[in-house]
């Protein structure tokens, strides 16, 4: 069993994605603790409203500045020991290789989806993933779940079916509008003492888990405080697998590789076919990306090679700029055939530092 000191803490490496009020306070506490290495994920700037939430986002010149690296830059003047690192993007657009060297994964954003693609890294990497929550507007209250990674809950499993197929819909269908509206609960504002006693537990429980595996760490738990006044609650539960969480639902036999991102996809998966007696190989994208895309307003056909889920969010038409799209034509997995095989992972726009899935036919 590894013991939770410090020596121990100063050898791990933890990803917090996202850097406002909950994932700065959850940064900090990193840094208090001695963490080796803390990567920093959050593609937003710093907006006015982020000032009044949090100490380290307040510098000069902050505003407009990614949120990552204003808060890096602050962190590491008060703990100098501590390897911060940025990366202003997505949690999608980040390579499984740079977040394969993190113990744990720390979900610290206000959005559904980004949580779900969080989930989703965690699970392709069988990484352990601290996940947590302010809720409501100003009632007082969090949530911090442990998931472990494997056979245990996954972030999926703690979602009913309808909202669980909402949001994989946005990111994968190709059937639904590139304009229609996500329903997820509105960002509400949270006061900067709960988000700094939400993120003390998911930096307290999530490397104490870490560090101690045992039989008690492999399963799923999540923990809700809620502290309005004149009672305060405190309740903590165990999140069993959904039977029908498609990420439950059958064994995955694909492997995940590294492939040369200047290297056209037809000659990779060439080699990866002769590494087992040429069993045919593919790529499997981790979230499909949309390669034609029509304007509703003005009818303008053009082809984004934009992963589905940012073009719903922010994609707009070259042409007028109108935002109420359709997904014509989706990309989910490249063989060597393909009419794209013949494009690198870069000009696919596929992250760079990547662990690719790759499967093969028998």
């Amino acid at each position: 069993m590894t013991s939770y000191t410090r020596e121990a803490i100063g050898g791990l490496a933890v990803a917090v994605v996202g850097c406002g009020a909950l994932g700065s306070e959850a940064a900090r506490l990193l840094g208090l603790l001695g963490l080796g290495t803390v990567l920093l994920i959050d593609p937003d700037r710093v907006e006015a409203t982020n000032l009044i939430h949090s100490p380290y986002l307040r510098s000069k010149n902050s505003l407009g500045r990614h949120k990552a690296e204003v808060l890096a830059e602050n962190l590491a003047a008060h703990f100098p020991d501590t390897h911060w690192q940025t990366l202003a993007c997505e949690i999608a657009d980040v390579g499984f290789q740079r977040l394969r060297r993190c113990a744990l994964l720390l979900s610290c954003t206000d959005n559904t989806l980004a949580r779900v693609e969080t989930g989703y890294a965690a699970h392709r990497l069988r990484l352990p993933m601290m996940d947590a929550g302010l809720k409501g507007r100003a009632v007082w209250s969090g949530r911090v779940a442990w998931l472990p990674g494997g056979r245990a809950a996954c972030y999926l499993c703690q979602l009913g079916e309808a909202r669980r197929a909402e949001l994989l819909s946005f990111s994968l269908s190709a059937a639904q509008s590139c304009s229609a509206p996500l329903h997820t609960d509105q960002p509400l504002p949270s006061t900067p003492t709960m988000a700094s006693i939400v993120a003390a537990l998911q930096v307290d429980l999530g490397l104490r888990l870490a560090l101690t595996p045992s039989e008690l760490t492999e399963q799923a738990y999540a923990w809700e405080l809620s502290l309005p006044l004149p009672e305060t609650s405190w309740h903590s539960f165990t999140i069993r697998p959904s039977a029908d969480c498609p990420w439950h639902s059958s064994e995955d036999s694909s492997d995940m590789v590294i492939l040369p991102m200047d290297q056209p996809l037809n000659e990779s998966l060439a080699q990866q076919s002769a590494q087992t007696e040429n069993q045919p190989a593919s790529l499997e994208l981790d979230w499909p990306l949309c390669v034609k895309a029509r304007c509703n307003r003005c009818r303008h056909l053009w082809s984004p090679m934009l992963r589905l889920a940012v073009l719903r969010r922010r994609g707009v038409c070259p042409a007028c700029g109108e935002s109420s799209l359709s997904a014509i034509e989706t990309l989910a997995r490249v063989t060597i055939g393909d009419s794209f095989a013949h494009l690198t992972p870069r000009q696919l726009g596929l992250p760079p530092d990547h662990l690719f899935t790759i499967a093969r036919s028998l």
